[in-house]
Formats: structure tokens, sequence, C-alpha cells
């Protein structure tokens, strides 16, 4: 008897045609029922499918939906969270209808016609605004009013014809164990994430928890990889040194000179050190003196640089998303295994797993209470976290557990749907090329196995010859295919 168990259906590139071999072999495994449909976070690439195919979805019965917490409209703390995605989304559409609107008046173009390098730097807020969007596009919701929270995927997959009548949806947080499943005898799941706590849900990046990024990009000349981020080893990237920065609440005025052109007294402002003060540009008012300010260079004007915070701003956002990913361990009663499928779980996700968290296991008839650990080190089959970046997979408290000597991987990384500046971080190479240690090879990637493997073989790492061979064996067999097999034994 088989049990036809569905995790997400999504690609961030996909057309409907590009969903057409999916869709015909879900009906040849399953006779279009599936006796339960996992959805682990309402990103595009995971749910995308279910939308551009929704009305072959019709004729398919999903017996149980399972969605994160975070997804309850009945729980108070998940409807704040996503009323805080809300605002973050708003805030997101607004930068970016706002650059869309510079550019249109040809702004920039104006603005470099005449300077040294120009055209690189028109180049540079091109991938910036590029990145931006695509960022945004990722999240399948509407930015609703200030103050109102997201709807949930719940009514979202009623749309999609997957959650009908009959349909048993179910909300799972971390601590949960699911076990007497009908159909299923032998397997239990248990729940790991999203986290309940929200500075959990923020954590994206923490040093010695994170793999290390690339000094260097990994394929491409990629002049505003950095602009996404907005920052530079946690500080601002500022068009100018550190010291020179006025600080608001200490920034006083010295006068230089004043001049009168047109009737008008003018302040020239000197800093940092003259002997004559003003206490403050409103006492400088009161006297009649108007403070103005002459930009030599037009260029230098920094009217807009508000913006490029979206930038940080749309990380948060499709980041905090990541962490509510639904996070299960399934595990073999008899043999202890564990299958891990972490969704694009980052590190907040992954690191919540370890905070106090116990689940009770039935060991030789005996209950006993295990800890996240306990499951990573019965882990023999991983799906990757969030397609094999930096922080989609936890270093110390993660991968480092994972100590089976049976480890399979398996990681949804394809260079040719993701941004050519992502390359930077996705595949990350020292993730990669551990993964490949561990797994001695065992590891399929979803996309060019050739192209990715060349993309993880940096100087930073060493891969060894006989697992490099295992890897290419695995994966030329399965190279192109749009679904294949992977048999783990319980």
């Amino acid at each position: 008897m088989k049990y036809r168990m569905m995790i997400d259906c999504g690609c961030i590139n996909g057309s409907r045609d590009d969903f057409e071999p999916i869709i015909t072999d879900l009906i040849d495994q399953t006779n279009r029922t599936i006796d339960l449909l996992v959805v682990t976070h309402q990103h595009a690439d995971h749910i995308n499918g279910f939308n551009l195919r929704k009305e072959d979805f019709m004729d398919f019965t999903f017996k149980k939906v399972w969605f994160a917490w975070t997804e309850d409209d009945t729980d108070p703390v998940a409807n704040d969270y996503r009323k805080n995605f809300s605002e973050l989304g708003l805030a997101v559409n607004k930068a970016i209808a706002e650059m869309q609107s510079i550019a249109d008046k040809n702004h920039y173009k104006n603005l470099w016609a005449n300077e040294l390098h120009g055209d690189f730097m028109m180049e540079g807020k091109k991938k910036f605004f590029e990145t931006i969007s695509f960022l945004n596009g990722l999240n399948t919701f509407p930015a609703k009013k200030t103050g109102e929270p997201l709807p949930t995927m719940v009514e979202l997959f009623k749309g999609y014809h997957v959650i009908k009548t009959g349909t048993i949806v179910e909300f799972f947080e971390p601590g949960d164990l699911i076990e007497n499943i009908a159909e299923l005898t032998g397997i239990r799941m248990y729940v790991l994430g999203p986290p309940k706590k929200k500075e959990y849900l923020d954590l994206t990046e923490e040093d010695g928890e994170t793999f290390e990024k690339r000094k260097k990009k990994s394929t491409i000349d990629f002049a505003f990889i950095s602009a996404v981020g907005g920052t530079k080893d946690g500080e601002a990237d500022l068009p100018f040194n550190a010291e020179y920065e006025i600080k608001k609440e200490i920034a006083e005025l010295y006068i230089d000179e004043v001049k009168e052109e047109n009737g008008e007294k003018i302040v020239q402002v000197k800093l940092p050190d003259k002997p004559y003060q003003a206490k403050s540009e409103t006492d400088m008012a009161s006297h009649g003196i108007v403070v103005t300010y002459k930009l030599t260079d037009p260029w230098r004007g920094i009217n807009h640089d508000w913006l490029y915070s979206a930038g940080g701003l749309a990380l948060r956002y499709e980041r905090s998303i990541n962490n509510t990913s639904l996070a299960l361990a399934i595990q073999f009663e008899d043999s202890e295994r564990v299958l891990l499928f972490p969704g694009d779980a980052e590190l907040g996700n992954w690191i919540s797993w370890h905070d106090n968290l116990k689940w009770p296991v039935k060991l030789k008839g005996e209950v006993v209470q295990k800890n996240a650990a306990y499951f990573l080190e019965k882990t023999v089959f991983y799906k990757v976290g969030h397609h094999l970046s930096h922080n989609g997979t936890a270093s110390i408290k993660g991968i480092d557990m994972m100590t089976s000597t049976d480890l399979t991987a398996m990681a949804t990384v394809d260079l040719n749907e993701i941004l050519p500046g992502w390359r930077n971080t996705m595949p990350n190479d020292l993730l990669g090329a551990e993964l490949i240690r561990k797994t001695k090879g065992k590891i399929y990637f979803v996309g060019d196995h050739v192209n990715i493997l060349k993309n993880i073989k940096t100087d930073r790492v060493t891969v060894r010859p006989a697992d490099e061979q295992v890897l290419k064996t695995l994966n030329t067999s399965v190279n192109g295919d749009k679904f294949w097999e992977c048999e783990i034994k319980g």
C-alpha cells in the first residue's frame, strides 16, 4: 500500500507549460489522489505551480493539507506576524514604485551622462532595481492596508482548488508529534519549526553558524551584488568614511561667514570648528538667517538615497518568511532513521529547534524525551534547506550533528533559475563541499550538476575525487529529468 505525500509545488521562473510533465507524473503516480499535502511557506517558488495549473487540480483529491501555525487565523500571534509582513510589503512596494518613477524620468541617465564610468553606475542601479523587484516577486500575497494582516494560505489554496469540501486542514507548531497516521504504519513525524518567538523569525545570520560568503563573486561580474543587503561587515555602506558621518543628536552648525545676496542672508557653514557657534537652525531662523546648501556636483545629492534601504527591507521580508517554513523530521519507528525536510528554513528556524524543545519518542516500549540533536544524528536523508544558501543550513547546530554514515542529500538549486548575482551565495561552496564529504558524494542536484559542481569547487574547498565520481555517476542518471526516485530503506 502506498501513502502519497506531496511537499510544495513551485518554480520561481516556471511557466504554466513547465509544470506539464509534473502534472502528468503526478497523475501517473497518484491517480489524482494525494493523502497528504505539506505546504512549507508562501514564497512563489514553493507554491506557484498550484496557481499556474489550478484547473488541473480541480480533478485532484487532497485528503489532508498541513500548514505551519503562522497560517492559523485564530492564532493572535500568527495574525501579528502577518500584519508585520503586510507593513513590510507595503514599504517595499512604495520604494519600488518610487524607483520606477525616478527611472522613468531618466534621473540617473541624466545624472551620470558626463561622469566617468557613468555607464557602469547605470548598470549597477539597474541590477539593484531588478534584484529588489525579484525579491518582492517571491511573495505571493499582495500587501494590504497598514494594520491589516496578510491573508492566510488556506484561502489561497481554496482558490487553487486544492482545499475542497472534505479536505482536512491542520496547523502545527514546534514540539508537535504526529503519529498513528492511517495507512502510514511505522512512521511518526515531528514538527521542528517554524519558531514561535519573533527573535528567531528575524534571525538570518550568525558568526559560526552560517557559512562564510565568498570573498569574490563566483561566475559573473555583478556590480551591485553587495547593494541588495545594503550592509557590509555589519555596518551601513556609506558614500564616505564613517568618521565623517554627523550624528543627528550631536550635530551643531558652526557659522563661517554670513553674506547677503539679493536681500537674503546666507549662512556659510563650516565643520568641525569655528569660534562663532549658533545654538540651532531654529535660533538662526529667528534672526532672519536662512541656511542653504549648494552641491557642486548633482550626483553627490542624497535625495533618493532612502530608497536603497529597500534592499535590506526586501531581504528582511523575504528571509522572515523563509523562517516561517514548516520543518519536519519524518522518522521510521523501528530503525529511528530520519528524513529531514526543513523547507526554506534559514538560521533562526534551525536555532529555535534547540531552544529547550523536547519531543516524545517511543523506544523499546518506553517514551523518552529527545532534543533536536537526536533527530539530526539520526538523519539519513536531508532535503537541503534554501537552495544550498550560506544561511539555509546551520553549521554547529545543523550539519555538524548529522553524523550518520548513510546520509543522502537532495539540493534544489538551478543556476538557470536564479539571478546571476545570487550565484555568490547559491550554492555556497563551503556548505556544498561539506555536504559532498558528509554524504560521500550521495547528493542529488535539481539542475545541471556539472555547472553546480564547478560553482562549488572554489579555491576555498577540497572535494575528494572518489566523492566527486559518486556524485557525477548519481546525477548523470537523472540530469535534465523533471522527476526521479530516491529509495531510502526504513
